[in-house]
């Protein structure tokens, strides 16, 4: 998405805006989350690391649905 189309803020409101921007989201969470992870293994602290695991893989989930929510027709190459 190029940000210097004249239409672009009437376009911010749209239903496709609103989910790119919950994956966009989604997805820097997620990457947030398994660094967390790793920073709590390397510290040796097995279980807050297992529990930010488990935390990402829900997130996962949530990104799945939303890509899911995505008519074909809207993916472009």
């Amino acid at each position: 998405m190029t940000t210097n189309r004249l239409d672009l803020p009437a376009d911010l409101g749209t239903p496709e805006y609103n989910r790119l921007m919950r994956f966009t989201d989604g997805v820097l969470t997620l990457q947030h989350q398994i660094k967390r992870a790793d920073d709590f293994a390397q510290d040796g602290q097995w279980l807050m690391a297992l529990e930010y695991l488990d935390v990402s893989a829900r997130t996962l989930n949530l990104l799945k649905r939303v890509a899911r929510e995505v008519p074909s027709q809207e993916i472009q190459p």
